[in-house]
């Protein structure tokens, strides 16, 4: 993933959930990480603190949504491309940063 923001996401992640951010690779199986639903829901509250945005989930799949942390990651990026393209964020410019 070339995205910067990419690796701050994984930052983030590895920190809510206490894996070691070396394993959290693009096709790495969120499930065979070990990550507890609660841990991933937490870890997607601090993304969106972070970046000051709203990051759709469904609510009663608790982020089992998302297979692998590429899914995760490409999902977090997909909604911050679409909050600066709708104007909330002005372009260019990362939010929180």
């Amino acid at each position: 993933m070339d995205d910067p923001r990419a690796n701050e996401i994984l930052d983030i992640v590895a920190k809510e959930t206490a894996v070691d951010r070396a394993r959290l690779v693009p096709e790495a199986e969120l499930s065979d990480l070990g990550i507890p639903s609660l841990d991933l829901v937490q870890a997607i509250f601090a993304i969106e603190e972070r970046f000051k945005v709203d990051i759709p989930v469904n609510a009663e799949r608790s982020g089992a949504e998302f297979q692998t942390v590429g899914d995760l990651v490409k999902h977090v990026l997909r909604t911050l491309d679409s909050t600066e393209a709708n104007g909330s964020v002005p372009a260019g410019q990362l939010p929180g940063a």
